[in-house]
C-alpha cells in the first residue's frame, strides 16, 4: 500500500507537476479514503520526503554503478556525469523532489538534505573529481567548492530544460555544452587558474 501511494503521487506529479499532489487526488487515484493514506503519511510533505529518499536511493545506485563500470579517472567522472544526465530524464518528478524544481519545496531551511544517500551522492562525485585533479594544485578544502560549481552547471542546464526557457528539443545540445564545460573547467583546474 506505501508502494501504490508513493508511485500514484509519482505518476500524478509526471503528468501535472507535483503542486498537482495532494492527499486527496492519490486517495483518489488509488481508490481508498483520503484517512487511509494518513495512516501512511502524515502530510504530504512526509510523502515528499519519502519520495526524495528513493529518488536519492536511485540516483546513488545509478552514480556508483557508472563510477565502478570505469577504471580511469577521468572516464569515471565522464560515466557520473552521464549517469546523472539520465538519471533526471529517466525519473525527471524524483529530480524535481531532490532539487527544488516542480513546486516542491524541500530545499530550505528545515531541509538541509537529511539523507545520507544524497551526502553520499556528493562525496562520490567529490572523490572522483579529486582524483581527476593534481594534488599540488587543489587545497583541501577548495575541492567542494568544484563539486558545486559542477552540480550547479548540470542543475542549471536541467532547470533551463524542465522550464522551458531552454527548448528541449535541444537538450542534446546542451549535453555537449555540458561535457565541454566540464573538459574546460577540469583543463583550467588542473593547469592551477580557477
Amino acid at each position: 500500500m506505501r508502494q501504490a501511494i508513493l508511485d500514484s503521487a509519482r505518476e500524478i506529479a509526471a503528468k501535472e507537476g507535483w503542486q498537482a499532489v495532494t492527499i486527496r487526488r492519490v486517495a483518489e487515484k488509488i481508490e481508498y479514503s483520503p484517512p487511509a493514506i494518513y495512516e501512511y503519511f502524515e502530510s504530504k510533505e512526509a510523502l515528499l520526503e519519502e519520495e526524495a529518499q528513493e529518488a536519492f536511493r536511485i540516483f546513488l545506485g545509478d552514480l556508483i554503478a557508472a563510477r565502478d563500470g570505469q577504471t580511469a579517472p577521468r572516464e569515471r567522472l565522464r560515466a557520473m556525469g552521464d549517469a546523472y544526465w539520465n538519471f533526471v530524464w529517466k525519473h525527471p518528478e524524483l529530480y524535481q523532489v531532490i532539487s527544488g524544481l516542480g513546486g516542491v519545496n524541500l530545499c530550505g531551511p528545515g531541509h538541509e538534505h537529511p539523507h545520507t544517500e544524497g551526502k553520499q551522492i556528493f562525496e562520490t562525485f567529490r572523490d572522483v573529481l579529486q582524483a581527476n585533479l593534481p594534488a599540488a594544485t587543489l587545497p583541501a578544502d577548495d575541492i567542494e567548492g568544484k563539486v558545486m560549481i559542477l552540480w550547479s552547471l548540470f542543475h542549471g542546464f536541467f532547470a533551463l530544460l524542465m522550464t522551458g526557457r531552454i527548448p528541449m528539443e535541444s537538450r542534446d545540445r546542451v549535453r555537449a555544452l555540458a561535457g565541454q564545460a566540464v573538459d574546460g573547467l577540469l583543463a583550467a583546474w588542473k593547469a592551477g587558474h580557477a
